[in-house]
């Protein structure tokens, strides 16, 4: 439900609904960094106490601002591109409803549910003037995460930064800090190129070096095509609307920070660093094999895509359900498959190496249309602002259509809105950026239906809250899974964990581990290792 549509409201409300704008913005913004360097400690998880944190950083967000624009709701307007998002959250969860792992369904679902919430804020903060607050806020957020992995890849050490494949920072891989900054690249420059004050336009340098330097770094190929793309687009955008309005004196911001991007790439290929890279030229390499799908990992994700889309064939309607991708997966491997590892008790990714991959064959082609379309509506709403209005609202315009494209591609070749720290800044700056636009559907809330909406509202944001509270309280029970009783409440607090549950297995033996190993075979039936250890307890020594 999108509030930026609904007219203003009159009087005392109109300024209450004003300052709803400036929170937000400050709110999103500092939760942003708070996400960034959110992780805890811990051997076992290495993917999840990066991962669970940041959930938990954006339910919370989405829970607060949910409640606060429900609170200000008198009048629901659904824009084209709200109708399109609200059928694709109600064909996940009714695709969430027939999956095998509802655990994983809900956790996946809950992603999504936060991530349009943040869009809705970010509507109500654009049409409300604040998304230049919100936008520095989260350039900010940016950096910081961008000078974790810099720190890492030039030799600091420290128990919450990644430790495999640096230069991860406090995002756990290099790929996925790698896809937020070429992601974010466009708002950087976006800000350097359109304020007025040459002291930001200075910062918004700075920063576009930082992060273009932690790009190189990350040898992240989605990131790299990712960024090439937002930044034609944003080109190609800005070259539109300077063309209509030719008085919008862009060209020496344009200039200094194409500097500022080429003075940040060059320092990272010629500065000394600690990365472990094999090849005597690491950066030539990964752009030799930038379109190489005939070997390495570029084979590897045409084979998992292959297989994946077998997935489809047995589930053509609402897929294997979300989240659900390696329950399934084991079912549709082929010999000589990277992604599977008969060896590893948990033998594949939580996702495939692409988000349009994941999503049609968790919820099937129909939510894979709606997404898109949500997006296309979004960029065809910004596109027709290009020739429009004054210079700064066009070029907000472009923006919007890097953001997309840079998603869009490094989505296509990784996952990027199947996590939560892209889902979070995505979701905003697209709300933030997007241009007012007329609903097609309005409705006059009575006020019990606007009870009933805040009830949901709680509840909903509580439950996916304490989902993931649980969780992070699992990984912080474990430890680092030496003490059996550690092990034991963790499980308590966390039953949907498979590490968990074999680990338990394997510590009590036969027969008093056989129900843990039979809960493991519960969450991932298809699965090799919990099957094996019942097999091997039941003959015996």
């Amino acid at each position: 439900m999108s509030l930026p549509a609904a007219p203003p409201l009159p009087g005392q409300n109109a300024r209450r609904s004003s300052r709803l704008g400036g929170a937000l913005a400050v709110i999103v913004g500092a939760a942003a960094l708070v996400a960034v360097v959110a992780v805890v400690p811990s051997p076992l998880f290495d993917l999840d106490r990066f991962s669970i944190p940041k959930e938990l950083v954006l339910h919370l967000t989405a829970t607060i601002c949910g409640i606060l624009l429900l609170s200000q709701m008198r009048r629901v307007g659904w824009t084209v591109v709200d109708v399109l998002l609200l059928s694709f959250l109600l064909w996940s969860m009714i695709s969430a409803a027939f999956s095998t792992n509802h655990w994983l369904a809900l956790r996946s679902v809950g992603l999504s549910v936060s991530g349009a919430v943040l869009y809705w804020a970010g509507r109500r903060i654009g049409v409300e003037g604040r998304s230049t607050w919100l936008q520095s806020l989260l350039a900010f957020a940016v950096v910081a995460g961008a000078l974790t992995g810099l720190a890492q890849a030039y030799g600091l050490e420290l128990p919450f930064l990644a430790t495999i494949r640096a230069p991860g920072g406090t995002f756990g891989n290099r790929n996925f800090m790698a896809h937020l900054m070429a992601i974010a690249v466009p708002v950087l420059i976006r800000r350097g190129i359109g304020t007025p004050r040459k002291g930001v336009a200075v910062v918004s340098g700075v920063a576009l070096a930082i992060v273009s330097a932690a790009i190189v770094l990350s040898r992240s190929r989605a990131a790299w095509l990712a960024v090439s793309a937002g930044v034609a687009t944003l080109a190609l955008g800005a070259a539109i609307a300077w063309l209509r309005n030719s008085s919008a004196g862009w060209s020496p911001r344009v200039v200094g920070l194409l500097t500022a991007a080429a003075l940040g790439t060059g320092a990272a290929l010629v500065l000394p660093n600690q990365l472990e890279w094999r090849s005597r030229a690491p950066y030539k390499e990964s752009l030799d094999g930038l379109f190489n799908y005939r070997e390495g990992s570029g084979r590897g994700r045409l084979i998992q895509y292959q297989n994946s889309l077998k997935l489809v064939a047995r589930h053509p309607v609402f897929g294997v359900g979300p989240g659900n991708w390696p329950v399934h997966y084991p079912l549709v491997t082929t010999p000589g498959d990277p992604s599977f590892s008969i060896t590893d008790p948990m033998p594949t990714n939580p996702w495939p190496s692409s988000d349009w991959v994941a999503l049609l064959t968790e919820r099937g082609p129909l939510a894979v249309l709606l997404l898109l379309a949500a997006g296309a509506a979004a960029c065809l709403t910004a596109a027709r602002r290009l020739g429009r209005g004054d210079a700064n609202q066009a070029l907000a315009a472009s923006t919007t259509l890097a953001v997309l494209m840079a998603t869009l591609i490094a989505g296509a070749f990784d996952a990027v809105l199947l996590l939560p720290l892209p889902i979070f800044f995505v979701s905003s700056l697209v709300g933030s950026l997007l241009p007012e636009t007329g609903a097609v559907l309005t409705r006059d809330l009575t006020p019990k239906l606007h009870r009933q909406l805040i009830i949901a509202g709680v509840l909903l944001g509580v439950g996916l809250v304490a989902r993931s509270s649980t969780q992070l309280a699992a990984i912080l029970t474990a430890r680092s899974g030496e003490s059996t009783p550690a092990l034991l409440s963790a499980a308590r607090f966390d039953p949907s964990s498979f590490r968990l549950q074999l680990l338990l297995a394997s510590r009590f033996g036969c027969p008093a581990g056989a129900h843990y190993a039979r809960d493991a075979l519960d969450l991932f039936p298809h699965h090799a290792a919990p099957a094996r250890w019942l097999s091997q307890c039941r003959a015996g020594p």
